[in-house]
C-alpha cells in the first residue's frame, strides 16, 4: 500500500473511530476514493493506534477503575458481551454487508438522526455511572452491538444511548470509550490469532506508520469529543452524519 494511502486511512481512522460519524464507513470511502482494496487485518491493526490513545488519555480512570472504581468492572464487562457475541456469531454474515457503500451511505444517515435525537432528548437523570440500574448500563452495550452495522457509528450508538438512559454526559462519553477499548483489545487479539495461524499476515512499515498517526489523531478526537458533549454540540456530528449520507447515498446509488 502506497505511504500516502496509509497516512489517509490512518489519519481517518483515528478521527473518526471517536468523532461519532463511523470510523469503519469513512474508511470504506476513503479506500473507494484511494483505489485501495479493502483490508479488513490492516484496518484492525490501525485500531491499536485509537487503544493506545484511550489508555493514555484515561490512564487515571482505567486505574482508579481497579482501585477506587473497582463496581463499575462487572458492568464493563457485562455490557462488552452484546458486541462480542455479534462478532463471533455475526461477523462472515454482516461482512458481504460492507461492500455495499450506498447501504453504508444509508445506514449513516441513520447515525445522524440517533445523534440529533440523543442530543435533543437526553436529560441526565444520574448523579454517577453506578447509580443507573444494570438494565440501562447493558442497553448500552447493546447499542455498541449494533454498530457492527456498517454507517452505524460505534461511539455514536453508545454515547447517544447513554444520554438517553439518562447518563450524566461526561459519564456516557467514558462509559463508552471504555466499552471501545474493550472491543477493541478484543478485535486485536483475534486479528492476532490469525497472524500467529498464518491465516494473516502485515508489512511492518506502514503497520507502524499508520498506528503512530491514528494514535495521534485519536488523542485529540477524545478530547474534541468530551469537549463538545458537555457543551450539547452533538447536533453539529449529527447534521455531517445526515449531510454526508445523503451525499454518500446520491453518489454510490447513481454508481
Amino acid at each position: 500500500m502506497p505511504i500516502i494511502a496509509v497516512l489517509i486511512l490512518a489519519v481517518v481512522q483515528g478521527l473518526t473511530e471517536f468523532l461519532p460519524v463511523s470510523s469503519k464507513t469513512h474508511l470504506l470511502f476513503a479506500r473507494h476514493f484511494l483505489s485501495v482494496k479493502e483490508d479488513l487485518a490492516f484496518d484492525i491493526i490501525l485500531h491499536a493506534g485509537s487503544l493506545l490513545a484511550i489508555l493514555i488519555h484515561y490512564r487515571k480512570a482505567w486505574l482508579d477503575l481497579f482501585r477506587d472504581r473497582r463496581r463499575e468492572i462487572l458492568p464493563l464487562t457485562l455490557a462488552s458481551i452484546p458486541v462480542a457475541l455479534a462478532g463471533l456469531l455475526l461477523r462472515e454474515q454482516v461482512k458481504p454487508l460492507y461492500a455495499n457503500l450506498a447501504l453504508a451511505a444509508g445506514m449513516l444517515i441513520v447515525t445522524g438522526a440517533w445523534l440529533f435525537l440523543a442530543d435533543r432528548l437526553g436529560r441526565e437523570q444520574h448523579d454517577t455511572l453506578l447509580d443507573a440500574p444494570l438494565w440501562k448500563l447493558l442497553l448500552v452495550g447493546l447499542a455498541q452491538a449494533c454498530a457492527i452495522l456498517p454507517g452505524i457509528s460505534r461511539s455514536g450508538s453508545t454515547i447517544g444511548a447513554g444520554f438517553l438512559l439518562g447518563l450524566k454526559r461526561a459519564d456516557a462519553v467514558r462509559f463508552s470509550f471504555f466499552l471501545g477499548g474493550a472491543a477493541i483489545a478484543m478485535a486485536l487479539a483475534h486479528q492476532g490469532l490469525q497472524v500467529l495461524r498464518g491465516q494473516a499476515a502485515f508489512e511492518l512499515v506502514p503497520m507502524i506508520i499508520g498506528v503512530s498517526v491514528a494514535f495521534a489523531v485519536s488523542l485529540a478526537a477524545i478530547r474534541g469529543v468530551e469537549i463538545l458533549s458537555l457543551k450539547g454540540r452533538f447536533s453539529a456530528f449529527a447534521l455531517y452524519c445526515g449531510a454526508a449520507g445523503l451525499l454518500g447515498l446520491i453518489y454510490f446509488t447513481r454508481g
